[in-house]
C-alpha cells in the first residue's frame, strides 16, 4: 500500500469488509458457516463458528443476527440471545416447542434459545472440559468437546461425543445426563489425567495409552446400542418414526438407533474411506468421513461428507444412493451450475432438505449453498459468490486472516485461513489479489501454479530473501513454497501428521501442523511445528533439525538448553538484530527467547492466562493466548495478545504496554482477536490481522 494510506496515527483498516447485515445473505461476507435449521415460516437459521454469531435469513433473503455480538465469549443467559456472547456455535436443532438448540463449542456447553421470546439458557455443561458428571443434573456435567445433538418428540436431548465416542441423553422431565449409545471410550494419544487430546511422542518414538480406557472402534451392529463402538460420532438427527441417526465420522459409516428396540445398525458404508457406490445399495457403498446429515419426511437420507467432498442421498424406498453435489475434488464451487458440474468443498455439520429435495448445506468455503430440488441447479444463498479479489483490499472478504508478511517492495502478503488461500496486496495498483489457493480445503496442485492448488487451512507465512513465499500449510502438515515463477512445490514434510524425521531431508521429515514459519537473518527456514517443536531448515543443505522443544507440550526449561525444554504451541516466530529467536506460545501464554548459545528464558508472561494491567514487570505478567509477534529493527517486541484483545509491548524498564486496546476491557476493543503482526514501511507501521473480524488493520509506532 501507498505511504498516504499508512501514514496515519489512529488504528485503520487496509483490507477486509468485516461483518455486516441487513442486506441480502447471498451478498453478504460469513465466517464459517455450519448448523443449518429451517424454520417452518421459511426463514434460515445459521450457526458461523468463527463469527460467533446465528444468522436468521428472513423469507425475502435478508441477513440478520439472531445470536451473538461477534465477540468470543461466555455470557447472556437469562437475557435477549442478540446480546449474549458465544463462542464457536457449532451444530444446530429445532424443537417442537420453537426452542433453537446449539452447541456451543469452546464453551463445552449446549444452549437454548426460545425463539418465540429471544431468551437465551444454558441447557447442558457446567463449562468445564472433561467427561464427568454422569446420572447427575445436565448442567453440571462436563463436556469434552460438543458435536451434534438432536431432539426427539418428547423434549429429551441427545448429543454426540466426538471424543468421548458414545451418545448421551437429558432427561426432559429429571434434566439428568446419561450415555445412551457407545460408552466412554477414548481414541486418542493421552497423558494420564488428560482427558483432551495429546500428540506427544514418547522416546523410541512409539506412543503409549493411559491404562485403564476403552479405544473407540466399530462393533455392535445388529445388537443394543448401548453396547456399540463409535469412533468420532459427529452429527445426528432423528426421522418422523423417532428413530436416530449417526454420522459414525471415523467409522465411515451411518448408522441407525431403532428406537423401539433399542437395535443399531449401518444404514450407509461399507468402512471404506472413500467415495464411491453410486446406483447400488447404500450399505455396500462408501461414504468419507460423514460429518452432516438429514432425514426427510420421505425417509431419504442427505449426508455432507468431509473427505469425500460431497453431498450424497440415500433413497428412503429403495436404498439405493447416488451423488447431488461434487466430484470429489475439492475447491470453490460456482452458481449456476448443476450438482454434478460444481465443486464441493467439505460439507461439516449443516444439512437441510425440503419437501421438495431441495437441499441446502454447509460448505465450508464459508458459505451456504443449495441445489434445487427440480432444476438441480447450485446457487449461494449466503456468504457471497466472489471473495472481491482484482479490487481494494478494503472491499474484499476475508475469513479468519492469519500471519502476515511484508516483501523488500512493500508488498504485503497474509494468511487467509478459512478462505484457504495466500493472499497479496500490492504496493503499486493497491489490489488485492489471491497467490496461491483455489478455495478448496485439501491437498492438490503440486508443481503447478499455485493459484490451482487446494490448501489445508494454512495459519502462517514467510518471505525468504530471494522473495520466494512459503506457507505453512497446516491442516496438510507440510511447509510449501510458490517459486518465482508462481508454482508451488512442497519443500518440507510427507502430509502425514508425525513426529519423526529428526535429522535428514527436510522433504522426508515429518510434521504436525505446523503453526508458524519465519527465517532467520541467515535465510533458514524456522517451522514452529503444532507437536512441540521449533525445527529449522538449513538454507544451504536443505537438512532438518529440531532446535526446541521435545515434542511433548509443556512449559519448562528456562536457562537451559532449548533442545530440552517442554515448549506448547508456538504461533509466531520473529528475530531480532542478533539473530536471537522469539516464539509465542498460545497453549501456555507466554513469549519466550532462545539465543544464539539455544539457551531459552521466558522472556514475557508467568505461563498462566489471564490479564495483567500496565506496568506489570514482563516475566511477572500474564498474557491470554498470544498469537502474534514482531521484532523491530530496534529490537523492540510487538505481542497480540489475543484474547485480551489488545496490542502489547515491553517497555524500556521491562514492563508490559498496551498500544492498542481498552486494557481495563470495560469497553471492547476495535480488535475482536489480533493474530498475525508484521512490521512494515522499515518498521514505522505495524500490521495486525484481526481473525475473528475479518480485517487487516495497520497503526502508527
Amino acid at each position: 500500500m501507498k505511504d498516504k494510506k499508512l501514514h496515519q496515527s489512529d488504528l485503520s483498516v487496509i483490507a477486509g469488509v468485516g461483518y455486516f447485515e441487513n442486506i441480502p445473505a447471498k451478498e453478504a461476507p460469513s465466517g464459517w458457516t455450519l448448523g443449518i435449521v429451517k424454520l417452518p415460516d421459511e426463514q434460515i437459521l445459521v450457526s458461523d463458528y468463527k463469527a460467533h454469531r446465528i444468522w436468521r435469513i428472513d423469507q425475502k433473503g435478508i441477513l440478520h443476527t439472531l445470536a451473538g455480538d461477534g465477540v468470543p465469549g461466555n455470557s447472556g443467559d437469562g437475557g435477549l440471545a442478540i446480546n449474549a456472547r458465544l463462542n464457536g456455535p457449532h451444530d444446530l436443532a429445532l424443537d417442537s416447542q420453537n426452542n433453537l438448540y446449539f452447541s456451543d463449542l469452546f464453551n463445552n456447553s449446549y444452549r437454548k434459545i426460545d425463539l418465540n421470546t429471544g431468551i437465551i439458557t444454558k441447557v447442558v455443561g457446567s463449562g468445564a472440559v472433561g467427561r464427568g458428571g454422569e446420572g447427575g443434573n445436565a448442567l453440571n456435567a462436563e463436556i469434552d468437546t460438543t458435536s451434534g445433538i438432536a431432539i426427539d418428540k418428547k423434549g429429551n436431548i441427545f448429543i454426540s461425543g466426538e471424543w468421548d465416542n458414545n451418545i448421551r441423553k437429558i432427561d426432559a422431565t429429571t434434566g439428568l445426563i446419561s450415555t445412551f449409545a457407545g460408552y466412554n471410550a477414548r481414541h486418542y494419544f493421552s497423558e494420564k489425567n488428560n482427558s483432551r487430546p495429546f500428540t506427544g511422542r514418547i522416546s523410541g518414538g512409539s506412543y503409549s495409552w493411559e491404562t485403564g480406557l476403552s479405544l473407540g472402534g466399530f462393533h455392535g451392529d445388529g445388537g443394543p446400542a448401548k453396547y456399540a463402538g463409535f469412533l468420532h460420532p459427529e452429527h445426528i438427527v432423528f426421522d418422523n418414526d423417532g428413530d436416530l441417526y449417526i454420522c459414525d465420522n471415523s467409522n465411515n459409516r451411518i448408522r441407525k438407533i431403532d428406537m423401539k428396540s433399542g437395535v443399531i445398525t449401518t444404514v450407509f458404508g461399507n468402512g471404506q474411506f472413500a467415495s464411491n457406490g453410486d446406483g447400488g445399495p447404500a450399505t455396500e457403498a462408501s461414504t468419507c468421513m460423514p460429518d452432516s446429515i438429514f432425514v426427510d419426511s420421505q425417509k431419504n437420507i442427505y449426508v455432507g461428507e468431509k473427505n469425500g467432498y460431497r453431498v450424497r442421498k440415500v433413497d428412503g424406498k429403495t436404498g439405493i444412493v447416488s451423488t447431488l453435489v461434487g466430484n470429489g475434488t475439492p475447491g470453490w464451487g460456482e452458481d449456476g451450475l448443476k450438482g454434478n458440474e460444481t465443486l464441493c468443498n467439505s460439507c461439516e455439520s449443516g444439512l437441510w432438505a425440503d419437501s421438495d429435495e431441495t437441499v441446502f448445506w454447509s460448505d465450508c468455503s464459508g458459505r451456504v449453498r443449495k441445489i434445487d430440488g427440480k432444476s438441480k441447479i447450485v446457487t449461494t444463498v449466503f456468504g457471497g459468490t466472489s471473495i472481491h479479489d482484482d479490487g481494494p483490499p478494503e472491499k474484499a472478504f476475508l475469513r479468519g486472516p492469519g500471519g502476515i508478511a511484508v516483501d523488500q517492495q512493500n508488498n504485503i502478503y497474509f494468511a487467509d485461513i478459512w478462505n484457504q488461500r495466500i493472499r497479496k496486496i500490492d504496493e503499486n495498483s493497491e489490489k488485492i489479489n489471491t497467490i496461491a489457493g483455489n478455495g478448496g480445503r485439501g491437498f492438490a496442485g503440486e508443481s503447478e501454479i499455485a493459484t490451482s492448488a487446494c490448501l489445508g487451512s494454512p495459519h502462517d507465512i514467510s518471505i525468504d530473501k530471494n522473495g520466494e513465499v512459503f506457507i505453512a500449510d497446516t491442516r496438510n502438515s507440510r511447509i510449501r513454497k510458490i517459486d518465482a515463477k508462481g508454482i508451488i512445490t512442497t519443500i518440507v514434510g510427507t502430509g502425514t501428521a508425525w513426529d519423526k524425521g529428526e535429522s535428514g531431508k527436510a522433504i522426508d521429515a515429518f510434521l504436525y501442523q505446523p503453526q508458524s514459519i519465519s527465517h532467520d537473518n541467515n535465510n533458514n527456514l524456522l517451522i514452529g511445528d503444532g507437536i512441540g517443536k521449533i525445527k529449522k531448515v538449513n538454507s544451504k543443505t536443505k537438512n532438518i533439525e529440531t532446535i526446541a522443544g521435545i515434542g511433548i507440550q509443556g512449559y519448562d526449561g528456562d536457562g537451559g538448553p532449548a533442545i530440552k525444554a517442554k515448549i506448547g504451541c508456538p504461533s509466531a516466530i520473529a528475530f531480532d538484530n542478533n539473530n536471537n529467536l522469539y516464539f509465542s506460545d498460545t497453549a501456555f501464554h507466554v513469549i519466550r527467547k532462545i539465543d544464539a548459545k539455544g539457551i531459552i528464558t521466558t522472556v514475557v508472561g508467568n505461563g498462566k492466562a489471564g490479564f495483567s494491567p500496565d506496568g506489570t514487570l514482563s516475566e511477572n505478567s500474564m498474557l491470554n493466548t498470544p498469537w502474534g509477534l514482531a521484532v523491530s529493527k530496534d529490537n523492540r517486541i510487538f505481542i497480540s495478545d489475543s484474547k485480551n484483545q489488545l496490542i502489547r509491548t515491553i517497555s524500556e524498564s521491562n514492563t508490559i504496554v498496551t498500544i492498542i486496546g481498552n486494557q481495563e476491557n470495560e469497553t471492547p476493543s476495535k480488535m475482536i482477536e489480533p493474530h498475525g503482526l508484521c512490521l512494515y514501511n522499515d518498521d514505522k507501521m505495524l500490521l495486525i490481522s484481526d481473525h475473528c473480524d475479518n480485517k487487516i488493520y495497520s497503526f502508527n509506532v
